[in-house]
């Protein structure tokens, strides 16, 4: 019995229950869904579309030449990752080697400007913003720290009630005694991380968004060419007779 064709390859019903058996075989096996039941079969029609996009991979893979090279860190994937990606997408990436290795290959020219860069630092001020600081003069016990001058001390790096006094003072107050503290504070200082620190990390995560939105779109459109037999229909088809979303 067939539960799908690939490129002409089918995928059989005795593969599709192969995998459910190692599913239900392994850690998160007590927590699926009974077989028999809508959640069941929704998750047997989900397995289906795990084994057509490893059918897509491989050949793809094979078509480029493409090979899983050991000592390859694997891809972290985090829920973000995971959401853009979708979740056979990204099941197979997890768990495959060699889709890991088409990755990177079919995303290899995925660019991004020092223009997008920029752009996203500046519409995203909040993400770079620092804790607020106050220039202080600080005495402890009566003697001077940091032989009397004035530093920059952050929110949050003082002691609980320290902390908030010396937030809370209006420029020029002296503050304390309070716990053997002392300080003369000056002016709120507010404090953003510079374009050219943030810029290195705003770039990988651009590029990585970008190469996940291309592999995504790319195995999204090979997986809908699979002919699906019935009672294996995509699990969000809303003509498949188990889907559970409604209006």
């Amino acid at each position: 019995m067939i539960a799908a064709v690939v490129d002409g390859v089918p995928v059989t019903v005795a593969e599709v229950q192969e995998r459910m058996r190692l599913l239900r075989g392994g850690p998160r096996g007590p927590l699926l869904p009974a077989d028999g039941t809508t959640e069941g079969r929704q998750l047997r029609r989900w397995v289906v579309q795990i084994l057509v996009a490893e059918r897509v991979v491989a050949a793809e893979a094979a078509a480029r030449g493409v090979t899983a090279l050991p000592g390859v860190p694997p891809l972290e994937l985090d829920a973000t990752a995971r959401l853009e990606l979708g979740s056979v997408v990204a099941a197979v990436l997890s768990g495959d080697p060699l889709a890991q290795a088409l990755y990177r290959d079919l995303t290899a020219d995925v660019t991004v400007s020092g223009t997008e860069v920029r752009r996203y630092f500046a519409a995203n001020p909040d993400l770079y913003r620092l804790p607020p600081a106050r220039l202080v003069t600080h005495w402890y016990d009566g003697r001077p720290v940091n032989g009397g001058r004035g530093y920059l001390v952050a929110a949050g790096e003082l002691a609980g009630p320290v902390d908030r006094a010396v937030f809370a003072a209006p420029e020029g107050a002296t503050v304390g005694p309070i716990e053997r503290h002392t300080f003369t504070v000056g002016p709120h200082r507010p404090r953003v991380v510079a374009f050219e620190h943030a810029a290195p990390a705003i770039r990988a995560a651009l590029l990585e968004a970008r190469r996940r939105r291309r592999f995504a779109l790319w195995a999204d459109g090979r997986c809908a060419r699979a002919v699906l037999m019935p009672g294996f229909e995509h699990p969000a088809d809303i003509d498949n007779p188990d889907h559970t979303h409604r209006h």
